[in-house]
């Protein structure tokens, strides 16, 4: 399994520089259907260099992506073993956010990274084939001038009676500062990250990529080492599963149905919940650090909320 996806997430994308995405380009137009939804991944094929395409067993993961070009996305495999190591953990559990950008006269979509799990792929951008049906996304990557991955994914329905009081939290919210507050209200431990994101999506599903402080290294090869992977997840957060507001006590509950960390899978997590306009802020349970009481606290900038994430 480790050989296999490593010559998948490292050759698996056909990398081009120098376009300039266009957000707005998401819009259908020519014929093309928009990517605007919540999709989960049903089927994944990849090929080893000069290789057929052959299916990867037990594909999991989500791509959720609003009307205004923003992107999230999550592959792996379920039933991964708890014992990988790091380097395993990242060649069997891809994730990046950015934006796209669909050219309907070649039926394409441009994916620009503004992070990644992979410090080497930050702004790099990935150039798709789409194929669409009103239920079904397929979408084709190129290495070599030959299929080197194919993704399908199954749109999942947006909630039938989607609760007014979850409106708020829905759409694409990027990391802007985290640290540990005490009673006081004093940052005794102030975070910073790269470009960084949690989306909460009319589905109920929720997506997070958290990504460690900027100065990660790129990979010396296309399969990190476990020295190398270990330091390029030092300090991030990254899973996919489901969500549930709980209005009056201001809570959202996080259920992980994957995990970059294979043993996390099946957890949960609470966080309270403030919105102040275009800004939300996430605060954790209370804990104790050196013997003050503290509390974990992020704060967020609104990319995109329901308009988007659900266009009528």
């Amino acid at each position: 399994m480790r050989n296999r996806f490593a010559v998948w997430f490292g050759l698996g994308f056909l990398v081009v520089r120098g376009l300039s995405p266009d957000p707005a380009a998401q819009s259908a137009t020519g014929g093309t259907p928009p990517l605007a939804g919540t999709w989960r991944l049903i089927a994944l094929e990849r090929a080893d260099r000069n290789q057929s395409l052959a299916p990867v067993p037990n594909p999991a993961g989500i791509l959720i992506q609003d009307a205004a070009g923003h992107a999230i996305e999550i592959v792996t495999q379920s039933g991964r073993p708890a014992a990988l190591n790091a380097a395993e953990q990242l060649m069997t559990y891809h994730a990046f956010w950015g934006t796209s950008a669909v050219d309907p006269s070649r039926s394409t979509a441009t994916y620009r990274i503004a992070g990644d799990l992979d410090p080497g792929r930050k702004d790099q951008r990935v150039v798709r084939t789409i194929e669409r049906t009103d239920a079904q996304l397929v979408l084709t990557e190129a290495g070599d001038g030959r299929p080197s991955a194919r993704m399908t994914w199954q749109r999942i329905p947006e909630l039938e009676a989607l609760p007014s009081y979850q409106e708020g939290i829905v759409g694409f919210w990027q990391w802007t500062g985290a640290g540990l507050f005490n009673a006081s209200g004093v940052n005794v431990r102030e975070a910073s990250r790269d470009p960084s994101v949690i989306v909460y999506t009319p589905t109920g599903h929720m997506a997070v990529l958290y990504l460690p402080p900027p100065g990660r290294k790129p990979f010396a090869a296309a399969a990190p080492t476990v020295d190398e992977a270990r330091a390029a997840l030092q300090g991030s957060v990254s899973y996919f599963g489901t969500y549930i507001v709980q209005p009056k006590s201001r809570a959202v509950f996080h259920y992980q149905l994957g995990a970059v960390n294979p043993a996390a899978v099946g957890g949960s997590f609470m966080r309270n919940f403030e919105i102040a306009g275009a800004q939300v802020t996430l605060l954790f349970p209370p804990t104790t650090v050196n013997g003050e009481r503290v509390r974990n606290t992020l704060t967020l900038k609104r990319l995109s909320g329901l308009a988007e994430m659900w266009p009528r």
